[in-house]
């Protein structure tokens, strides 16, 4: 017999709704608001700067307030309801931050769509347009990438509080910090990328010193007696394409970053595996940088050492393009086998050293091999050697990492590294004393732009300042294009591995042309095709070299037409242009003999030297240039989004300038307090910094 149904009853209280009734009492309450907000919006648009207003107000300030009383009683009764049914409104949930980074997303969107390739969905766009349009897109693009990072990076840690915490360092971190309360309180967004570089030179106290020097030059083994460590692998050839850094920190410590973006804490054993060819052949792992922390006294005062690859055949060739293949640092030492003598690749390391910019002091390893006569001898034939290739006059120091020797490396620390330390100091903080001044001017003309935009409003613009805007948004938009320039330049040499062959198999056949040498060694051969990857990435990396320059020059010339004097220096995109990813063929190609093919020509000789490549090297030439291509396509979008900031940093401030001078700009002015803060600015004194401090707080 089936059993009967029963119903199942609830308690209720009385008067209480259901609960699909009460979702809909909860989310009608909230629709309500959301409309109240709307209403609110529309009475206060008045007073928003927005260039596109939506409503014409229509109700003067008295019957506004009147209206808010009616907005806050509907929302006391909307309050009222949800407690008849025993309800409060839920919580808010999205984080304000969290909102700004997704509209910001969405307007990023809207931008990009703006560009010439889609705007040809409305008809094609004029070429005299073209240049201009993407310049409008990077301006737009700068803008909100500014206002991005500063919700994702500064409102966790805030430049102020950074600046306070310099401030021990010295009277010019009082002025920047008085430099970012004006900028803050005037609205000077435009200067806040300058003021966070700034600060990031003032917090990095580092001097870096790389060591350089062939195969077994002892490189490692020195850097670890230099540190009393075993940290860096020795009596193993390392990976020449990954750079191992040493800084001081409490605890040894090791990690890796690899081609992926991703960077991983390794053991010292770990790290081994994965900076050693023996550990990681060819390196497949794809590692691009590794840095250990070692509790090491020496470099507690901001020394960082630095285990470079290798240059081999490009300081052979001596090229000036092979200076981005150099790393950026402050100071570099060349080691020299004290067995073996001063070669070509010795030479050409120095050479490009000093063509970089880059100091160098030369130093004679394994001193410990040859006995105190001889060793004298050793470091003056070098000298000699130094003086008739370079025309340098060089000490020689020679150093050894046996422990019974080990005067030799404490005497090396202490007369040359460290008194170099805090001249480099030095030097640094004078370069930033002066950029911070120059910085002072730049806010002081600000200022006072904005003040003359009082007297000139209405006026029209003079022409040369609509030029100068238009400069600036044409560099602006040139540099922005070679984010995706050189992507795609470096995408299409991941994919030309048969005319990197064919290249190298014409060198061979020019070669053999000039010497009639018929027997090509694998290392002539590797070197080639090394040099044919080189000049296929060289084109594109001197197109945007020309581009940056251009970029500066037009930055200097508008700022000296508008009376600045904070302006870039061409230096500071040469240093950006460093740390270039290398390519290294994990294996040489086979020797080739050309004898008994002479006879039929150079046409047979490049198919009989471009077929040996192909079958030896060929398969893993297209791997390796594959990975190649990934590793720079990731190197350019680190270098342009530098570029980008530092062009913009500059362009930024002198095209809000231009707006105030043109007396096109929305801002208000606080004209007394302009005044007393522009006052400020230029007399300010380093003994007026604790008095300055209080006029900041009480906001004076």
């Amino acid at each position: 017999m089936p059993k009967p149904n029963l119903e199942i009853v609830t308690s209720r209280r009385p008067g209480e709704l259901n609960e699909a009734q009460q979702r809909r009492l909860a989310i009608t309450c909230k629709y309500i608001d959301k409309l109240l907000n709307s209403v609110e919006h529309a009475l206060h648009s008045a007073s928003s700067l927005s260039p596109f207003p939506r409503y014409v107000v229509d109700v003067t300030p008295a019957q506004t307030r009147v209206l808010e009383d009616h907005i806050r009683k509907i929302r006391s009764q909307l309050l009222r309801a949800l407690d008849w049914q025993h309800m409060r409104p839920e919580p808010a949930e999205i984080p304000v931050t969290r909102a700004i980074t997704t509209d910001l997303a969405f307007v990023d969107i809207a931008i990009e769509e703006l560009r010439p390739s889609y705007m040809r969905g409305s008809g094609a766009v004029p070429d005299d347009a073209v240049e201009e349009l993407n310049g409008v897109v990077h301006e737009l693009r700068s803008l909100v990438l500014g206002m991005d990072r500063y919700v994702r990076q500064e409102l966790g840690v805030n430049l102020e509080s950074r600046l306070r915490k310099l401030e021990t360092t010295g009277y010019d971190v009082a002025l920047l910090r008085l430099i970012e309360e004006l900028v803050t309180r005037h609205g000077l967004v435009e200067f806040r990328a300058r003021i966070e570089s700034l600060a990031a030179r003032l917090e990095d106290n580092n001097l870096e010193v790389a060591l350089f020097g062939r195969v077994s030059s002892g490189k490692s083994s020195l850097l670890n007696a230099l540190l009393s460590t075993n940290v860096l692998p020795v009596g193993i050839n390392p990976i020449t394409a990954v750079p191992t850094k040493l800084f001081y920190g409490p605890t040894l410590r090791a990690a890796v970053a690899f081609g992926t973006g991703t960077e991983e804490i390794v053991t010292i054993e770990e790290l081994s595996k994965l900076v050693t060819e023996q550990g990681n052949p060819g390196n497949l792992r794809n590692v691009v940088r590794a840095v250990v922390e070692v509790p090491s006294p020496r470099l507690k005062q901001g020394i960082v050492l630095v285990d470079t690859p290798g240059l081999g055949s490009l300081a052979r060739r001596g090229a000036a393009e092979t200076l981005a293949y150099l790393p950026s640092c402050d100071l570099a030492l060349l080691l020299i086998d004290a067995g073996t003598a001063l070669n070509d690749e010795d030479i050409g390391t120095l050479r490009l050293l000093y063509e970089g910019g880059i100091p160098a002091i030369v130093l004679l390893s394994k001193a410990d091999l040859l006995a105190s006569g001889d060793l004298h001898q050793a470091t003056h034939y070098i000298q000699e050697q130094l003086r008739a290739e370079l025309g340098l006059d060089m000490a020689v120091h020679a150093v050894s990492s046996l422990p019974d020797r080990s005067v030799l490396l404490d005497h090396f620390f202490e007369r040359e590294l460290l008194p170099r330390f805090e001249q480099a100091r030095s030097l640094r903080n004078a370069s930033i004393a002066r950029k911070i001044g120059a910085l002072r001017d730049a806010i002081a003309a600000a200022l006072a732009a904005i003040l003359e935009q009082t007297k000139r409003r209405g006026q029209e613009a003079p022409t040369d300042l609509h030029e100068s805007e238009e400069q600036l948004r044409l560099i602006t938009g040139e540099i922005g294009e070679q984010r995706s320039i050189l992507s795609h330049a470096f995408f299409r040499l991941a994919e030309m591995p048969q005319a990197i062959l064919s290249e190298a198999a014409d060198s061979a056949v020019a070669w053999f042309a000039d010497t009639k040498n018929s027997h090509l060694t694998s290392m002539q051969l590797s070197e080639w095709l090394h040099e044919a990857i080189w000049k296929a990435m060289a084109r594109n990396l001197e197109e945007t070299r020309a581009v940056c320059q251009r970029a500066i020059f037009t930055l200097q010339t508008v700022a000296q037409e508008m009376g600045r004097t904070d302006v870039p220096s061409p230096d500071e995109i040469e240093s950006l242009l460093r740390d270039v990813p290398r390519f290294e063929l994990a294996a040489l190609p086979e020797n080739i003999n050309l004898a008994g093919w002479t006879i039929l020509g150079q046409r047979f000789l490049r198919h009989k030297v471009r077929s040996s490549l192909e079958g030896s090297v060929g398969e893993l030439l297209k791997q390796e240039l594959h990975l190649y291509g990934q590793a720079l396509s990731r190197w350019s979008e680190q270098f342009v989004s530098k570029i980008v900031l530092f062009v913009n940093s500059y362009a930024s401030a002198y095209r809000v300038q231009l707006h105030r001078i043109a007396g096109t700009s929305s801002d208000t002015v606080d004209a007394p307090q302009l005044e007393k803060d522009l006052s400020l600015l230029k007399t300010w004194a380093p003994d007026e910094r604790t008095e300055m401090r209080d006029m900041i707080v009480r906001g004076a």
